[in-house]
């Protein structure tokens, strides 16, 4: 499976690339789309748009991870950063890509194993979990490898309950199964009993009726 996760910013969009085998999971690529604040928002927004869409289709990701927006005390950065985040949710629902949306909380938790990681651990666990022999810079492409390995792990985790529930069902069924058969068994012994007491009392009505006739000649 390959996604691609993203961290969106207006000024600067993150975006990495990996792939799973099993439970396995390494980067194919990361880059960053960077804009410039003096040129208008509808241009900054249909850059983020181009080179996610360039990136999708160089790479060919399947599913998509992004950051969710937290709007804190800075309203007007968090707005900026919901504008790039709608282009590459556009970029991302063109290619028909799946989408997947985490919290910061989330990919935090998923990658280092607590939703108050900082920074620095982060990338260092991006680093280990991929492999790497390098930390992914600038910083906005560590968090949108974090994200993409958030949404794996998410990923192998339903598929493994899929696969317990599916297992958990062909055992209910072959139970089910063996019930049955052993239910048509009992069935069948039970008429065959049946059948066979029948023919003993036929049998034996047979004889008495016989015995009576020769008793009365």
């Amino acid at each position: 499976m390959v996604i691609l996760g993203i961290d969106p910013g207006l000024a600067n969009t993150g975006w990495g690339v990996v792939e799973t085998r099993g439970s396995t999971v390494r980067a194919r690529a990361y880059g960053c789309v960077t804009t410039k604040a003096s040129e208008p928002i509808a241009i900054r927004l249909g850059q983020i748009f181009e080179q996610l869409s360039e990136a999708i289709e160089r790479y060919r990701p399947t599913q998509m991870a992004i950051e969710k927006v937290f709007f804190g005390e800075n309203v007007r950065s968090a707005m900026a950063t919901a504008h790039a985040r709608g282009a590459a949710i556009v970029a991302c629902a063109q290619a028909g890509l799946v989408v997947g949306e985490y919290t910061p909380m989330q990919i935090k938790q998923a990658v280092v194993g607590t939703g108050a990681a900082d920074k620095r651990q982060v990338i260092y666990m991006v680093r280990n979990v991929l492999a790497l022999d390098h930390d992914p810079r600038p910083d906005h492409c560590a968090d949108a490898l974090a994200a993409a390995i958030c949404h794996a792990n998410l990923m192998r985790t339903q598929s493994i309950t899929r696969d317990h529930a599916a297992v958990q069902m062909l055992e209910q069924e072959q139970a089910q199964d063996r019930a049955n058969r052993e239910a048509a068994r009992e069935i069948t012994a039970a008429a065959t009993a049946a059948h066979v007491a029948r023919g003993a009392r036929d049998r034996n009505a047979a004889r008495h009726v016989r015995q009576s006739r020769r008793s009365t000649l």
